[in-house]
């Protein structure tokens, strides 16, 4: 429990960031935050890549703690869809056309986080016993050369890349994927993520819920707001050291790819934050949402404030 952030809720020490678990007031890590974090009491205001009513919590908090302007302006710099005609967009454009509405699990941990190989093959086999459609964009594993020549079927189970596709049920993609032009097709229905922030963003802005697998940083919080306070979020895993199982994340991957039940429930919710993210970013003529409104204050503020200085001062 934070003692100044009581809403926030507990924290279980494996949600904590390894450098945060490891503190002891005077490590490298600790000696940088007390110097970082007063320093954000100089500030003249904060900016949020978020949405007002999604965060009203968090951002209620920084009001309280510093008593400065604060502006939720998200979601920023959300990929335009359809941008591009690679062969990678049109393979899992062509999957997808295939599926019916909802059918298919999309599985992307992000740029810069790979699962480890025992994970990777759990997942596999998950994926194979759930018998659900998925793209799955796979890195190589924890620990691998990241510039070494990949093939993905190398750590996957005999043929399960083969199969997979032969049958149409399952698509690989190696290393990256255009993410929003797959989340924003109506063939998606869940999201298996890292839960970074952006990539958040782009699932709830195309109402698609998740299954959350934090990593690293911040995702273990993002996780924890999705789950129990946005609700489109089952928890799968946490890191890498975390021991999974194919049969708990294909029970998993059931609950939320279901018609009906908790997957369905997930879906509407995450439909509701879709409109309220679209509703947030509308600039019409008698309307301005939100974040189009804050965007509107922030850039105003310099202005208001070196008038204020200038009243000041004569």
């Amino acid at each position: 429990m934070l003692p100044d952030f009581k809403e926030a809720g507990k924290l279980q020490v494996t949600q904590l960031t390894p450098s945060l678990v490891a503190a002891t007031g005077v490590d490298p890590w600790s000696k940088f935050q007390k110097k970082n974090l007063p320093a954000w009491a100089e500030a003249d205001g904060f900016l949020f890549n978020t949405i007002e009513k999604l965060d009203r919590v968090g951002l209620s908090y920084f009001r309280r703690k510093f008593g400065k302007p604060v502006w939720a302006v998200g979601p920023i710099n959300l990929p335009v869809t359809g941008g591009s005609s690679t062969r990678k967009n049109e393979k899992c454009l062509e999957f997808l056309n295939s599926k019916p509405p909802s059918s298919v699990l999309y599985i992307s941990f992000g740029s810069q986080n790979s699962i480890t190989a025992s994970q990777m093959m759990q997942l596999a086999k998950a994926l194979d016993k759930s018998n659900k459609s998925f793209i799955w964009v796979v890195r190589p594993p924890l620990g691998f050369d990241i510039n070494a020549d990949f093939k993905p079927e190398e750590w996957l189970p005999e043929n399960f890349k083969t199969i997979l596709e032969d049958e149409n049920r399952g698509l690989i993609i190696e290393k990256w994927a255009p993410q929003m032009d797959i989340l924003s097709h109506e063939s998606v229905g869940g999201f298996m993520t890292h839960c970074g922030w952006n990539s958040v963003l782009e699932s709830l802005s195309c109402g698609v819920p998740m299954l959350g697998w934090p990593m690293a940083a911040e995702q273990f919080y993002n996780a924890k707001m999705m789950v129990e306070i946005a609700e489109v979020c089952v928890e799968v895993a946490r890191g890498t050291s975390f021991d999974v199982r194919s049969e708990d994340l294909k029970e998993k991957i059931e609950e939320v790819m279901s018609e009906d039940g908790k997957g369905k429930e997930m879906r509407k919710k995450a439909f509701d934050i879709k409109m309220m993210i679209e509703e947030a970013m509308r600039d019409e003529e008698g309307f301005k949402g939100s974040s189009v409104g804050a965007m509107e204050e922030f850039l105003q503020a310099p202005l208001l404030m070196k008038k204020m200085n200038n009243n000041t001062n004569t």
